[in-house]
């Protein structure tokens, strides 16, 4: 096999039709390192993350079917008025590939800022209707597969399967209902993944597989994000596909294929490294671009309308398990003294992390425990009368 590798690397890219946008899975990417942990985001998380963001009176939350396994699809619509027929109609869905995890963690930013109690989110919700599908492939997620279903298939270039997987068919007949059933089809849909590049870039369309519009409509959108985040997302010349025609196994082929310049929709690839961080920045430049995009303007700067978040306390850390460094995210509504310690399994503190007030919103710290032997950690976090304690797996 590792003979066949620089083979298969070739005939990837050949043509710019490349089906390896996210990039090649690393020779480390093993089952015993991240995947026998969902990547540090499971199902059952992601159920947990349901209920509250179930409490919302701007959420509708419905099953769109089942996985191959029987998990559920789950959607999320967000708007004051979910059923309007003049607001712009997105969609989102994130985690095709389980092990860009990365990609969730910016579509979980993107609600935050839906729901947050902001003008921007104010805005979003009045003009708006969101669609966004947070984990598209709970089998592969809780099987620890980096790419395929629970059927060993990469869902992501099986749009042209016959019969389609469970999970694509569920996903393209979603498309169809509301391009067909609604008086305000979707106008942009968003793919979210991330790229063992360790770079956050847009996959390209060329024109050889759509159209010099297109094409125009695809800069626009991208450097409108790179304006709202200008060190942080590649120009989008960065990664140019579809340069010999137009392929068939993609969400994207089948949009252009079924719709053409009526949907804008790319692949959005973050960061899948240890890097990987700024998902309130990558998702608030995606949301005001969005409101660019379509024409619509909203008064305020990008420092003034980052999201404030409603929910408190200690998120899941990422990655988990983790070598050596892991992210540890927290909101805070308001400004407040932090503690955050790490723990052993005997109860002893190995770091003290933070014993500072913290300023409200979307914050995270990280945590580099390269000095550190392999095994069972907690993070304590302490705030107020807000105490949470989260188990870790460093592994070296």
């Amino acid at each position: 096999m590792i003979q066949l590798l620089p083979i298969l690397i070739f005939f990837s890219f050949l043509s710019g039709q490349t089906n390896s946008k996210c990039g090649i899975i690393p020779q480390n990417e093993t089952l015993l390192s991240r995947d026998s942990q969902n990547w540090g985001y499971g199902y059952d998380s992601l159920l947990v993350d349901l209920d509250r963001w179930g409490e919302s009176p701007f959420v509708l939350i419905d099953s769109l079917g089942a996985s191959v396994q029987n998990r559920g699809i789950w959607e999320l619509t967000i708007a004051d008025d979910p059923g309007s027929s003049t607001n712009h109609r997105i969609y989102i869905h994130a985690r095709t590939h389980p092990g860009e995890e990365e990609s969730f963690w910016v579509t979980n930013e993107i609600i935050n800022i839906l729901l947050s109690d902001t003008p921007l989110g104010d805005f979003l919700r009045a003009n708006f209707t969101f669609h966004i599908i947070p984990m598209y492939n709970p089998d592969g997620v809780e099987l620890g597969y980096p790419r395929n279903n629970a059927n060993g298939i990469d869902i992501e270039s099986g749009w042209d399967d016959v019969p389609l997987e469970p999970e694509v068919e569920i996903l393209k007949n979603r498309f169809i209902d509301l391009m067909w059933n609604v008086e305000n089809p979707i106008e942009v849909a968003l793919n979210m993944h991330s790229a063992y590049a360790c770079l956050r870039y847009f996959v390209y369309h060329a024109s050889e597989g759509t159209s010099s519009e297109y094409t125009g409509m695809e800069q626009l959108f991208i450097n409108s994000v790179r304006s709202h985040f200008p060190s942080g997302i590649e120009p989008w010349s960065y990664f140019v596909s579809w340069t010999s025609g137009t392929p068939d196994q993609y969400p994207e082929s089948w949009w252009w294929m079924n719709h053409g310049q009526n949907v804008l929709a790319l692949t959005y690839e973050d960061m899948n490294c240890d890097q990987a961080g700024l998902y309130d920045s990558t998702a608030n430049a995606i949301v005001r671009s969005i409101i660019d995009y379509l024409g619509l303007e909203f008064v305020g700067n990008d420092e003034e309308n980052e999201a404030v978040p409603s929910y408190f306390g200690l998120k899941p850390a990422f990655p988990n398990p983790f070598n050596p460094k892991i992210t540890i995210p927290f909101n805070l509504p308001e400004s407040h003294y932090v503690e955050i310690v790490i723990i052993d399994v005997l109860g002893q503190v190995v770091a003290e992390l933070s014993n500072e007030t913290w300023l409200p919103g979307q914050q995270s710290i990280m945590w580099n425990a390269n000095q550190i032997s392999s095994g069972v950690y907690f993070i304590h976090f302490s705030s107020e009368n807000h105490h949470k304690t989260q188990k870790i797996l460093l592994l070296k």
